[in-house]
C-alpha cells in the first residue's frame, strides 16, 4: 500500500529557530546597516533579494492555483525581522485564508523533544549513550538501543504508519483516540528494519519513546515540561498542545480525499501521530521563531547546541538526520503533512533566515507536499548559494 499524505505527518516526505523580544518579534540582533550588492537590501547582517516580498508573494498565489490548493501561505523572517508574509486562498469555504491562522503543526514539534533531550543532557540527568533499557527494559532490543539512536532516527524500530492493520484502523474510525502502549506495540511486534544504530529508519515509535522517557525523567507529564521548558522561554504563545482534535481559532481546515472522498479532516484525531505532549498546533510565525531559536541554540550549551545540528545518519544524496531534524546544505527542516495540511519549516544559521509555509489541498490535488515546493523556491531565491532540494 502507498504511504498516504496523512501518514507522512512526522516522516520526512524527501529529506528533509530565538527568544520572543516582544510581540511578534524573534529576538533580533541589533547591528549597522550592512553595504549589500546592487539589487540586494539589508537586514541586519544580511543580504537579500529586493524582491523578496513581493517573490513570496508571488510564490503562493502561483503555488495556489499550479497545484489546486485550498489555501496557501508563507513568511519569511530574517534575523528576527519579518520580511515578507502571504496568504492566498480559504480557510474554508467564504472564509479568506490569513497568515495568524492555526493549523497542526506536526514534526515540528520533534526537535523540541530533543532540545529537552539534550537540555537534560546539559544538566547531566541523562546521557544520550543511555541505553533504552534503563526505562523500558520489557522492549525487544532495549539493551542496544541508545537515547540517541531514539533521536536521529536510526534505533531500527519499525514505524507503525506503514502497518496495514493500522492504516485499515486509521481509515475505518479517523476519530479513534490511539494510546502510546497501542502504537509501539504494534512497532515493536515487527521485526527490526535494521540493527540499531547501522542507519537511518524513520519510524514515529521513536518520538512516542522519547517522550515517555522525557517525561519519566522530569516527574512530570510531557505537555507540562513542552510548555514550562519550550514554549515559555521561546514566546510561542500562539503554540497550544493537546492531542484531542481541539484547534484553537482562527482555524485553518484541512481537506482531505485519502478514503476515496473530498472532506473536511481539521477534526481528526491527531493521537497517533507523536507523543502525547508533543501534539502540537501553531502559526506560521511560531514555526519560523521556534526553528530560528533551535538554529541558534537558545535554550542550549554550545556543545549540545552542536549536536543538536550536527548529522548522524545520512537520509539520502545531501541530506542527514541530527536529531530530531533533517539538515541540508547546512538548512534545519521539518516538513509534516497530515490530514490534507502539508507544511515546511526551515533556518538557515549562517544568514539568520527562517521560513515557514502551509498549504491545503484542494480538490484534485496532486502535489505531496505543496508547502515544500513554495519553501524550496524562496530558500533558492534568497540564499542561491545554498540550494535546497525538497523533490
Amino acid at each position: 500500500m502507498r504511504r498516504s499524505r496523512t501518514l507522512t505527518l512526522t516522516c520526512l516526505n524527501l529529506l528533509l529557530g530565538v527568544s520572543l523580544a516582544g510581540g511578534c518579534a524573534l529576538s533580533r540582533a541589533e547591528s549597522a546597516p550592512k553595504d549589500c550588492p546592487t539589487g540586494q537590501v539589508s537586514r541586519g547582517d544580511t543580504c537579500l533579494p529586493a524582491d523578496a516580498e513581493d517573490f513570496t508573494k508571488r510564490q503562493v498565489a502561483d503555488a495556489l492555483k499550479k497545484y489546486k490548493l485550498t489555501a496557501a501561505m508563507a513568511e519569511v523572517w530574517v534575523d528576527g525581522e519579518r520580511v515578507s508574509t502571504a496568504a492566498a486562498g480559504e480557510a474554508m469555504t467564504g472564509f479568506p485564508a490569513t497568515t495568524d491562522m492555526r493549523f497542526r503543526i506536526g514534526s515540528v514539534a520533534i526537535p523540541y523533544m530533543t532540545t529537552e533531550l539534550l537540555k537534560l543532557v546539559d544538566e547531566g540527568r541523562v546521557k544520550l549513550d543511555d541505553k533504552l533499557s534503563r526505562w523500558r527494559p520489557d522492549l525487544p532490543h532495549a539493551d542496544e538501543i541508545t537515547l540517541k539512536m531514539l533521536a536521529s532516527a536510526s534505533s531500527g524500530y519499525a514505524d507503525y504508519v506503514t502497518d496495514k492493520t493500522f492504516i485499515a484502523e486509521l481509515y475505518k474510525n479517523p476519530f479513534r483516540n490511539w494510546t502510546a502502549q497501542e502504537r509501539v506495540k504494534i512497532a515493536v511486534s515487527r521485526p527490526l528494519v535494521r540493527p540499531p544504530g547501522s542507519g537511518f529508519a524513520y519510524s514515529h515509535a521513536n518520538w512516542v519513546l522519547l517522550g515517555e522517557i522525557i517525561s519519566k525523567v522530569r516527574g512530570k507529564p510531557l505537555g507540562e515540561v513542552m510548555r514550562e521548558d519550550i514554549l515559555k522561554p521561546l514566546g510561542l504563545s500562539h503554540t497550544d498542545i493537546s492531542s484531542t482534535a481541539e484547534i484553537p481559532a482562527p482555524v485553518l481546515h484541512g481537506f482531505d480525499n485519502e478514503r476515496g472522498v473530498f472532506e473536511d479532516a481539521t477534526y481528526w484525531s491527531p493521537s497517533w501521530t507523536v507523543a502525547e505532549g508533543a501534539v502540537m498546533t501553531g502559526t506560521l510565525e511560531d514555526m519560523a521563531k521556534s526553528f530560528a531559536a533551535i538554529g541558534e541554540g537558545k535554550l542550549l550549551t554550545p556543545e549540545s547546541h552542536k549536536l543538536q545540528l550536527t548529522p548522524v545518519v545520512k537520509v539520502n544524496g545531501n541530506t542527514g538526520f541530527a536529531l530530531g531534524l533533517p539538515v541540508q546544505n547546512t538548512w534545519i527542516i521539518q516538513n509534516p503533512s497530515f490530514a490534507g495540511y502539508a507544511g515546511t519549516v526551515a533556518y538557515l544559521p549562517s544568514k539568520k533566515i527562517a521560513i515557514a509555509t502551509v498549504a491545503t489541498q484542494g480538490l484534485g490535488s496532486t502535489a505531496r507536499n505543496a508547502s515544500s515546493n513554495v519553501l524550496q523556491a524562496i530558500a533558492n531565491h534568497l540564499a542561491p548559494e545554498r540550494p535546497v532540494n525538497l523533490e
